[in-house]
């Protein structure tokens, strides 16, 4: 009820407009309420974007075909950037936690650190199948994934499935292949 309270109002406004006041009111519980479950509007927010998209669009699948997972993983995460509610919500939820060491912290810890770990495990494991070699798998996750957060919070140009899958090629071309001796 809470979550989608802010969610509903963050669709209506903006992430920086709504206050957790307003978060309070909509959802018709008091601000204790609301600081005795997350200390700052960032986290707040930060739960209602992981209970609404959960895993799946975070973490790259595994078929076997380190490519067609890439693409799938890149092409989840577009839609989440390009999505009139989300948007906003991330660039919001991210710009917070510039300025709020406690909501970085619960980023990097809750967020970033499971599932990356996960994505680095899915890499490593084509990585030994001989799908792709070379390269670090922290710094595949991370050609991947930044343009789209570069374009999200920077230049604003459109993130497209073309985009997407331009940018699996270009990683999956300068990620040397195993030659057939492995």
């Amino acid at each position: 009820m809470i979550l989608q309270a802010a969610l509903d109002l963050c669709a209506e406004r903006s992430y920086t407009t709504v206050t957790m006041e307003a978060i309070a009111a909509r959802a018709k519980v008091g601000k204790p309420t609301l600081y005795r479950w997350w200390p700052t509007k960032g986290a707040l927010f930060l739960d209602a974007l992981t209970e609404r998209l959960g895993e799946p669009y975070f973490l790259i699948p595994d078929t076997g075909d380190l490519a067609a997972d890439l693409r799938a993983w890149i092409r989840s995460a577009t839609k989440i950037f390009t999505d009139d509610t989300f948007r906003g919500l991330l660039a919001g939820v991210v710009g917070s936690a510039q300025h709020d060491p406690e909501l970085a912290a619960i980023i990097h810890q809750k967020i970033h650190i499971p599932l990356s770990g996960r994505n680095r495990e899915r890499i490593r494991a084509a990585q030994e199948s001989g799908q792709v070699a070379g390269l670090d798998p922290y710094l595949i996750e991370d050609l991947l994934i930044a343009p789209l957060w570069y374009r999200l919070l920077i230049t604003g140009q459109p993130i497209t499935p073309h985009y997407a899958d331009t940018v699996v090629d270009a990683v999956l071309s300068s990620t040397p292949m195993p030659t057939g001796n492995t």
